[in-house]
């Protein structure tokens, strides 16, 4: 009996196949890798936080005014947050003007005296500085993860305080 050759063409077809397949394994793990890195690096989170907002009377922060007409201010209306171990708070600033939240270290009694800082943090507790918020849409977050008083101000408008007092 004779036999018939097979066409040399066939193995060569056989190779786009398997090709195409490399490919897309190859695209499927670079977004599986991609997916992991951004929530490595961005914690795996996109919500806000604990809200506190920095508010002011369309840009008027005096230290004379009464009753105040700048602050911060919590969901309740206090000055005063609580939370527990690991939450993260978000200051956005809603007022006219520009704000910050910074921690009262010592680094920042020394820079703004004792008035910007009447009490300061324990040398543990980690510093915080939103720096400079633009007015109406600023917002900063930050991480809480060791327990204590936290006690912050404004360093533009060094009379607001707040206080996170986290357990």
């Amino acid at each position: 009996m004779e036999t018939t050759p097979k066409s040399p063409e066939a193995p060569a077809a056989a190779k786009p196949k398997n090709k195409m397949a490399l490919i897309g394994i190859v695209i499927i793990v670079l977004i599986v890798v991609g997916v992991g890195a951004y929530y490595l690096f961005n914690g795996g989170t996109t919500t806000p936080g604990t809200p506190i907002t920095i508010w002011d009377t369309n840009g008027a922060c005096l230290q004379t005014a009464s009753p105040p007409n700048c602050g911060f201010k919590t969901s309740t209306g206090s000055t005063t947050l609580n939370v527990t171990s690991g939450t993260k708070v978000t200051w956005t600033n809603t007022g006219g003007a520009p704000h910050t939240a910074t921690s009262c270290d010592p680094a920042q009694v020394t820079t703004y005296g004792t008035t910007a800082c009447p009490t300061t943090n324990v040398s543990t507790l980690d510093a915080f500085d939103s720096h400079s918020l633009q007015a109406a849409t600023g917002s900063y977050s930050f991480t809480f993860s060791k327990t204590g008083s936290y006690h912050y101000f404004c360093t533009i408008h060094v009379w607001m305080h707040g206080i996170v007092n986290v357990q």
